[in-house]
């Protein structure tokens, strides 16, 4: 007989789990006690699921219930369905502590090149079985991935008019210029002018970038952009920027975290330079339209504490 939409909707989830419960038990009485219910109340909802069906489920003996075969075919749908929900309950219980799940995290250079990895390292310390994929580009690309949910997060500069990238500060990184240790500069105790330094400056960045705007617009605030004089060159690569340094071309400045390792290990040394003050904000962007997963978010936690360490003293 064709059920009518009544009958079905009396056939609630709660009374397939009774069910279920008491065929895997094969009694009430036990099958009461694991689901917190009094036994009438079993029963009770084991007869509406017959009602429903049109069909008893259970042979009660005076000893045992058995299933009849109506109710072992039922059985055989709530193994399946049952065993669903429990491999939904695993799959969340080990994305809940992070024994599985990945990560796309999306950064612009500096950060990309010399922030993220301590933090991933760390991070896959803690949590060896999620996986993380991390790209890498402008700013206006890695925010993009974000808009597109590409990525989880990103951190880069600011951007303006970001539909889907909700972006909050996340460090103010300053710049230090630095020379070669063979510069007449690395052995100079005192402080040297804003103009001495234009006048021995080298823009190793292409022009429109960041790092190179930045610069000119501080020598233009201390009346020092005339000085520039010195010849110029232009490469597209802060780390082979920090190369023609090491061989003595001239003095230039980096966003400190991207020269620690040099400057701890004197291939570069930090030349002061009178009014010298240029850092770069960087923002960390997430998607507010999705979700975090557990990983995403616990990786943001932990970029997060480590930014007490502040990349200032990096």
């Amino acid at each position: 007989m064709t059920k009518s939409p009544a009958d079905i909707s009396r056939m609630n989830l709660e009374h397939l789990k009774t069910f279920h419960v008491v065929a895997s038990l094969g009694s009430f009485t036990e099958a009461a006690k694991v689901l917190f219910l009094s036994q009438p109340a079993v029963s009770q909802q084991i007869q509406g699921l017959e009602y429903a069906l049109k069909n008893p489920l259970f042979d009660r003996g005076r000893r045992q219930i058995k299933l009849t075969a109506r109710g072992k075919i039922l059985f055989s749908h709530t193994q399946r369905l049952f065993g669903i929900f429990k491999e939904i309950e695993n799959v969340f219980n080990d994305l809940n502590h992070l024994q599985t799940g990945e990560i796309t995290l999306a950064a612009s250079a500096v950060m990309g090149n010399y922030f993220l990895p301590t933090i991933i390292s760390e991070f896959s310390k803690t949590y060896p079985l999620v996986s993380i994929r991390l790209e890498m580009g402008d700013s206006s690309y890695v925010t993009g991935l974000v808009e597109k949910g590409s990525a989880d997060l990103v951190l880069s500069r600011h951007i303006e008019n970001l539909k889907s990238c909700r972006q909050e500060l996340f460090s103010k990184e300053p710049y230090v210029c630095v020379c070669s240790p063979s510069s007449p500069f690395a052995t100079t105790s005192k402080s040297i002018s804003p103009e001495e330094f234009a006048k021995n400056y080298l823009v190793l960045r292409q022009r429109g970038s960041r790092m190179r705007s930045k610069l000119e617009e501080w020598f233009k605030q201390v009346g020092a952009f005339e000085a520039l004089s010195a010849p110029l060159i232009e490469v597209n690569s802060l780390e082979s920027s920090k190369q023609l340094i090491q061989k003595g071309l001239g003095l230039a400045a980096f966003p400190r975290i991207a020269v620690k390792e040099e400057l701890k290990q004197e291939k570069l040394i930090e030349v002061h330079v009178r009014e010298f003050s240029v850092t770069a904000d960087y923002y960390l962007g997430t998607n507010p339209n999705q979700d975090l997963s557990p990983a995403a978010f616990k990786f943001i936690s932990l970029l997060k504490t480590n930014k007490s360490c502040n990349l200032a003293e990096a």
